[in-house]
Parts: structure tokens; sequence; C-alpha cells
């Protein structure tokens, strides 16, 4: 066998996978509903709004699919659209009232979620180093996931 199969380079990021994907399995358990991701995004936003552009980029849709989304959640009554001032071409995604109960009332289960499948698993410590590692390769593998939130590692990601 070719020994560039055993590079521990491969094992490393093939074992980050492995323990994201089963997390994140973990996670979707909870029934969270749909679009949850963004739900929470703009309810730790600053007036618990983003700009759309700033909103695909931090949660890595496209702005068609992020689009659809947000038309998905405002027929929900969740979010709804506002003018950007700023900028007459883009528009705000915005939390509204129900909005912001369902996602306050979904993060509180989410939370349960995490102590049992992550907080519980590492030591602080280890949740530190990961937090660190893992604000790291999103800053340079996805330097626009903080568009809209100030720099990169001032505010916390979700």
């Amino acid at each position: 066998m070719d020994p560039v199969l055993h590079d521990e380079r491969i094992t490393a990021v093939g074992l980050f996978i492995e323990a994201h994907d089963a997390l994140r399995r973990e996670l979707d358990r909870a029934g969270l509903p749909a679009n949850f991701e963004i739900l929470l995004r703009l309810a730790r936003s600053d007036g618990q709004r983003l700009r759309m552009a700033d909103l695909a980029a931090q949660s890595g849709l496209t702005p068609s699919g992020l689009s659809r989304a947000i038309d998905r959640l405002a027929a929900d009554g969740l979010v709804e659209r506002a003018n950007c001032v700023e900028d007459a071409r883009g528009a705000y995604a915005q939390l509204t009232a129900k909005g912001n109960k369902v996602t306050v009332a979904a993060v509180k289960q989410h939370i349960d979620d995490i102590q049992s499948s992550y907080v519980e698993v590492l030591s602080k410590e280890q949740r530190r180093q990961l937090e660190d590692i893992c604000r790291t390769l999103r800053d340079k593998l996805n330097p626009c996931a903080t568009a809209g939130t100030g720099s990169p590692s001032s505010r916390p990601s979700t």
C-alpha cells in the first residue's frame, strides 16, 4: 500500500470532519425549527437583523438559497425583509417578535443538547482550544462568515 494513503494530515482532517458530522447529527435530532441557524444568527445580531448579503456569507448559502429560506421563514411569520437605508440595492432580514419567541424556545433545548453532546464530553480547556482552532480555520477559509458582525474574532459565532 502506498504510504501517502496513511498521511497523518488525512487522518487529522478526517477525524475533524467525522466529529463535526456526528455532532451535527446529534444536535439535529432535537427537531429544531427549519433554518434554525438563520434564526439564531439573526437573534444574536445587533437589532436582530442582518443584511441579506452578510447573512448569506455567514450561513454558507447562495444568495438565491438564502432568499428562498427567508421567503419560507417570512411565510411562517418568523422573519421579515426590511429595506437597507445604507444601500438601496440591499435588504435586511429581520427577526419578528414571533421569530424571537420561536428561536428562544428552540435555543433552550439546543443548550441542553450542547451540554450533553459537547460540554460534558470535553474539558473546559479542550473546549477553549477547539474554539480557537475552529475560529482560526473559519477566519482563514470563510472570512465572510463574520460579515456584518464587526471584527472576525470579536463576536461569538453560532
